[in-house]
């Protein structure tokens, strides 16, 4: 839906810019060839350049749309741009929430909290996406698996998430939004730290090793 608007703004101004740019004697004293007419060519070659290498791009402010599966979001920018850094990020769409869930593992260190270097790429794009979707609350949730006292990874979970506001606030440079954060430590698993038969599960591990953003 989004891409089929875009292309019907791009054509309302391809033609209104195709008619202001084209010579008169087109239509006055040059019978219309149709679309192989040279003039006609030239005129639309021309109102092309005019429009430069976004070629009509469309910025949206304030629309609803939807897109990648999340229903009626409001969002202001460009449309195909937030689809994708959604689709990257893995968004999904939770009641009225947009929900993203980034791996402890790529943001932070083993029992650390300061946030990776590497990870800072991941966090842009959230930036970017709370930036597109104005949106002005934003909680932070930090989870652990089940390794360590539940105590210890109660506060780890807390400072990871309060970590990542920190990172949003300064680095990424968003203003304007209240955040939230809560450390959940191991209380709300993505999935089982263990086995069926009681052995360790280290990928499930890894899953719950997360920092959920709940965009609202």
């Amino acid at each position: 839906m989004v891409n089929a608007m875009i292309a019907t703004y791009r054509m309302i101004i391809l033609i209104t810019l195709v008619l202001l740019c084209m010579p008169t004697d087109i239509f006055a004293g040059h019978d219309y060839l149709g679309s192989d007419d040279s003039k006609a060519v030239a005129a639309a070659q021309e109102a092309l350049d005019r429009l430069g290498p976004e070629r009509g791009s469309i910025a949206f402010s304030g629309r609803t749309v939807d897109i990648i599966g999340l229903q009626s979001v409001t969002f202001a920018g460009s449309a195909v741009e937030l689809e994708e850094i959604l689709s990257d990020l893995g968004a999904r769409k939770v009641g009225t929430e947009i929900l993203i869930s980034l791996s402890g593992d790529v943001l932070f260190d083993f029992n650390k909290w300061d946030i990776k270097e590497e990870a800072e790429n991941e966090l842009s794009k959230l930036v970017r996406a709370i930036s597109e979707l104005n949106k002005k609350n934003v909680v932070i949730e930090g989870h652990t698996d089940s390794k360590g006292s539940e105590t210890y990874n109660l506060k780890l979970s807390q400072k990871r998430a309060e970590a990542v506001k920190a990172w949003f606030e300064t680095t990424g440079g968003l203003v304007g939004v209240t955040f939230q954060t809560i450390g959940y430590g191991e209380s709300k698993p993505a999935t089982s730290n263990t086995n069926p038969d009681g052995s360790d599960n280290p990928e499930g591990r890894a899953q719950n090793r997360r920092v959920e953003i709940r965009i609202r």
